[in-house]
């Protein structure tokens, strides 16, 4: 069991993924960064004071921080906050509620590289309104604390988060392209309760202020409340059904496509990010997907599916370069494989190629250099990085795209096997249907 910290604001995203790394690993703090910058690029600010009761009523110590929030210096206090989190509590890693936003995955990615510690975003790239859907099936307790953007009006400041709420959301996201977890800085919120609260928060005085669509929710006292008890969710919501069925039973079922997870140890906390993504991906165009570990992967499973996808890992995450063994498969294997980042190391390890040294986190432009039909013609593309590894070009494999010391895709010359350095499910989504579909 790991200890962790989780960058804590007091709203719905960083509350759920502190609940989510307290399924199997240890909170030992909640870490706030409490910004006088009201726009700060990184930290949430309505209510940001009010953490500490949040914290009380979860029985998690809090590491409050100060930062004047210019935007990139805020970056070096939230380094000194995480290593004093590390002196104080000696977490081993860092938890965030980051979805979608690269500025702010990528930052706080970096600064845990430096300090040689974990990083988990397991809320990565979910579908946010089935996850807004999600907080209200778990009994999370969750109101509207600020708007920041148009179409937003004085109504929704602290409305309480509802199936109505999420419906006008899930209008506003098609009409006018709205983030509807408001990660794009259109709404901010703060939790009530929740199933890891011991005690649920009850408002007594808040007042509000509002012009041109930018308002707040301003709490100016409050109280804990006990409760009766927790209400228990099905172990089935939002779960894949095929997920953990051995693959055996699965002869008389139709094909599917096999995600194979590369992650330190079966059901750890970084599936969130670097599988379930691929897996929703995929599910959201049609196909069926099954997760196997890759210590469970044998060969005779391989005839149940049309198709292998070899998902990535955190940065501090090698453990799948000490059991290449356990990849021996894929020379024999006839389906069609794509190996992403860590997958395409495992890929370039078994044909002979070496897995290198290369540091890169976050967005950048890259040349597809070969027609192919995974990444189409020759042309330049954005894609997000996160590795700590490259590869070199296996004897009998062509590169697809990339540098020529500098090989970010690639395919064997005569077999369907392709691999890719970058994250297609963060960035170029396309490529997973367009591989799926082969």
């Amino acid at each position: 069991m790991m200890k962790l910290g989780v960058l804590f604001s007091g709203g719905k995203d960083s509350v759920f993924a502190c609940h989510r790394a307290m399924e199997k690993n240890q909170v030992a703090c909640l870490i706030t960064l409490v910004s006088e910058n009201p726009d700060s690029y990184m930290f949430h600010t309505p209510n940001i004071r009010h953490t500490d009761l949040q914290a009380k009523a979860m029985g998690i110590p809090l590491l409050t921080w100060p930062t004047y929030g210019i935007k990139e210096e805020e970056l070096a206090d939230l380094a000194a906050a995480i290593t004093a989190a590390r002196e104080r509590y000696g977490i081993r890693g860092i938890v965030t509620g980051a979805i979608e936003s690269v500025y702010q995955a990528a930052r706080v990615q970096r600064i845990c590289r430096d300090q040689d510690i974990w990083c988990y975003n397991p809320l990565w790239q979910t579908n946010q309104i089935d996850y807004l859907r999600r907080l209200l099936k778990e009994n999370f307790s969750i109101i509207i604390s600020g708007v920041y953007a148009y179409p937003f009006d004085a109504s929704w400041l602290g409305a309480e988060l509802t199936e109505e709420r999420i419906q006008m959301m899930e209008q506003l996201q098609k009409k006018y392209k709205i983030n509807p977890s408001g990660e794009g800085g259109e709404l901010e919120t703060y939790v009530l309760d929740g199933p890891l609260f011991q005690k649920r928060i009850e408002i007594m005085k808040a007042s509000q202020s509002y012009a041109n669509y930018r308002g707040q929710f301003v709490i100016e006292d409050m109280q804990l409340v006990g409760k009766p008890g927790k209400a228990i969710s099905s172990e089935m919501d939002g779960k894949n059904p095929y997920e953990g069925q051995n693959p055996t039973e699965m002869m008389h079922q139709r094909s599917c496509i096999l995600l194979v997870d590369l992650c330190y140890e079966k059901d750890s906390l970084s599936r969130y990010e670097f599988v379930h993504p691929i897996r929703d991906t995929l599910q959201k165009l049609g196909f069926l997907c099954n997760i196997l570990h890759y210590t469970e992967v044998k060969p005779p499973h391989l005839a149940n599916y049309d198709k292998i996808i070899l998902c990535g890992t955190a940065l501090m995450d090698n453990v799948y370069a000490e059991h290449l063994e356990l990849f021996s498969w894929i020379k024999d294997c006839k389906k069609p494989i794509l190996g992403i980042c860590a997958g395409m190391q495992v890929i370039s390890a078994v044909y002979g190629g070496s897995i290198v040294s290369n540091r890169a986190i976050g967005l950048e432009e890259i040349e597809v250099v070969r027609d192919s039909s995974l990444l189409g013609e020759p042309r330049q593309i954005e894609v997000y990085h996160l590795h700590n590894y490259a590869v070199t070009l296996p004897e009998g494999f062509l590169q697809l795209a990339g540098r020529t010391n500098d090989i970010e895709a690639f395919l064997h010359y005569m077999k369907p096997i392709f691999g890719v350095l970058f994250h297609p499910e963060v960035r170029n989504r396309w490529i997973l249907d367009k591989f799926a579909c082969l």
